[in-house]
């Protein structure tokens, strides 16, 4: 009775952590550059006891949230015009320093400061290859490479990591191991907007919000199973 109520737990448990990450997506569903986040579901124990061991078989005990991966395929790209906004094609992530260090993002609506720095929309430097900010003339022009015609800088892209990535929030990301230079391009006066999927996701999100109703409802006959038990043994 106890397992069975764990179980119907476990269930409501993993449907919210699901509908948080269906619910960003929507959130950021107009943000440059956001790239969603899919998860998916699988057996509790099962998978901590494949995680001391070998394969023990199915038990059925319950459910946990799973598998979150950020999905890195390709926003639409919109012409904007703007010398500053700036789009990666294909692989690659724009290297900017933060006051927690490096950082990554896919987000190329930077901007000028005062001192004519390329900043991203938070004021974050971009980096160029060498690990230097970038402070490009008036009427600059990049290169599908990232170079910049005026000054010679190279504007740092690096892939996708293998292993990868950790969002830190404010659209962007940390990323560890050996990073290698990215294999996409980049296009000057355009802008990637999110990968969100809006049909998709709004679809996710009815089913997790089934999912969470019937194990919610099952979470109510546990108790009220373990409640007339109890009464059952005060009565004897």
């Amino acid at each position: 009775m106890i397992r069975g109520f764990y179980t119907a737990l476990s269930g409501v448990v993993a449907s919210m952590s699901r509908q948080a990450v269906v619910a960003d997506n929507i959130a950021n569903s107009n943000t440059v550059g956001f790239k969603q986040s899919r998860t998916s579901q699988d057996d509790f124990e099962l998978q901590i006891m494949n995680s001391l061991g070998p394969e023990l078989g199915e038990l059925g005990t319950g459910t946990t949230a799973t598998g979150l991966k950020v999905d890195t395929s390709q926003g639409p790209l919109e012409a904007t015009g703007k010398a500053t906004d700036l789009a990666i094609s294909g692989d690659g992530l724009f290297v900017v320093r933060t006051g927690g260090g490096v950082a990554y993002t896919r987000a190329g609506d930077f901007t000028q400061d005062v001192n004519g720095t390329l900043v991203t929309e938070q004021g974050y430097p971009v980096l160029d290859t060498t690990g230097h900010t970038i402070t490009p003339p008036q009427g600059f022009t990049v290169g599908p490479d990232g170079t910049i015609a005026q000054t010679g800088q190279r504007i740092a892209l690096v892939g996708w990591p293998p292993g990868g990535v950790t969002r830190l929030g404010q659209n962007l990301f940390s990323a560890g191991g050996q990073l290698t230079p990215a294999t996409g391009t980049i296009s000057q006066g355009t802008l990637e907007h999110s990968n969100t999927d809006m049909a998709l996701e709004m679809t996710d999100l009815v089913t997790l919000q089934r999912d969470f109703q019937m194990n919610a409802r099952a979470l109510t006959l546990q108790d009220q199973s373990i409640g007339d038990a109890v009464q059952l043994g005060r009565l004897k």
